[in-house]
């Protein structure tokens, strides 16, 4: 067996050891905490078998959108009231606007207290199905044009998640630090994300490498940003919860902002990283003699093109996700200096800057990794073991 099969070999054995420690971790420490008391509530497919009586009118200025009231007449279809039919009256207001119709399924909530008469409603429409579909289409698309690479692509995005939730969210939620759990998680997934695409490779540890200084750079500038203009994970619209959580669990609150940067970023991060370790490989491969001040050289000229790009990305990125909150703040006449001192726009732009300050400086990292690792091999396919 060769030397690099041995270790990939030997990588995807620790990917299958992490998996497995997380799986016993989390059922040895299972999340038990609510801030609501749930006991009662259960959530359960349903199917309207006819609708009795509508009583709803369309928003003259919202097409699609109803007021007023169903009554429908349904069957459960899971759980302990499965095959029950029952009378269920659906109120469409402007939060809540799930106009159903016969033979469509949806999601009831079963109240079921022990001393009070059994309430069900409606609660959504029955998503699931859909984001599957378009979720396995995702993965079909990935796999059709990206081939072998696509399907690696997708097994590194299903691991991410995993990671993710089975790994980051529970670690934080049970009160160690969030800094630190989130630079292993980033390590982590990009080492795992960038090997299932390159294998043991150079391009892999350069990229990997630029990686996690980037985003911990990020972090770092961020953690400088926010101790100047006083903004916090107390500063959040979650910030009741969040003390309610500490309270029960040891929830380190103040570093959680600080940890949703370094995920945040990671994406983009990587992305660049990658990018300039296979820019330059590519170089190599076509001049061998190229100097290492030459290809650290050629790698700034390419990043100068990807940072504008990325940098938009990014600050596209936060914008869309603040979007109707940015719409509430202009439609309520808020004025400059209210806004640019408010907590929410001084979180938003130490984010976006931080994590653009991390894009930039993966560029010249990376080039300055690769101009030294690639001017040591000895022939092109050459890996670092």
């Amino acid at each position: 067996m060769k030397k690099r099969q041995k270790t990939d070999i030997i990588f995807l054995l620790l990917i299958i050891v992490f998996s497995f420690g997380v799986y016993l971790y989390n059922d040895k420490n299972p999340v038990t905490l609510s801030l609501i008391n749930s006991e009662s509530l259960g959530y359960a497919k349903a199917e309207v078998i006819e609708v009795v009586e509508e009583n709803a009118r369309e928003d003259e200025t919202t097409k699609g959108r109803y007021y007023g009231v169903q009554t429908l007449r349904a069957r459960i279809l899971q759980g302990d009231f499965q095959g029950k039919e029952v009378l269920i009256d659906n109120y469409l207001s402007t939060t809540h606007n799930v106009r159903l119709h016969s033979g469509q399924a949806f999601i009831a909530c079963i109240d079921n207290p022990l001393e009070a008469e059994t309430l069900i409603t409606v609660y959504s429409y029955y998503r699931a199905p859909v984001i599957f579909m378009f979720g396995g289409i995702m993965i079909g698309i990935m796999v059709l044009i990206g081939g072998g690479k696509g399907l690696r692509s997708a097994v590194s995005l299903l691991f991410t998640m995993y990671t993710i939730l089975g790994f980051m969210l529970p670690m934080i939620f049970n009160g160690y630090s969030p800094i630190w759990v989130c630079i292993v998680t980033v390590v982590i997934t990009a080492a795992v994300s960038l090997f299932l695409l390159n294998g043991n490779h150079k391009k892999t540890w350069v990229a990997t490498i630029a990686t996690g200084m980037g985003v911990i750079l990020s972090g770092i500038i961020f953690q400088v940003i926010a101790s100047l203009v006083h903004v916090s994970g107390f500063n959040t619209d979650q910030a009741e919860a969040l003390i309610l959580i500490s309270q029960n669990t040891g929830l380190q609150i103040s570093q959680v902002l600080f940890a949703g940067i370094l995920i945040s970023s990671l994406g983009a991060v990587m992305d660049v990283g990658l990018s300039i370790a296979s820019s330059l490989y590519e170089i190599t491969c076509h001049k061998a003699d190229i100097t290492p001040r030459e290809l650290f050289q050629s790698g700034l000229r390419v990043g100068k093109d990807m940072i504008g790009t990325m940098c938009n990305t990014l600050i596209l990125a936060f914008t869309g996700s603040s979007l109707t909150t940015l719409l509430m703040l202009k439609a309520y006449g808020v004025e400059y200096a209210q806004l640019m001192n408010s907590d929410f726009i001084a979180m938003e732009i130490a984010q976006g800057i931080s994590g653009t300050i991390a894009i930039i400086m993966t560029v010249p990292i990376g080039a300055l990794l690769s101009a030294v690792l690639y001017s040591r091999r000895r022939s092109p396919d050459a890996n670092w073991f």
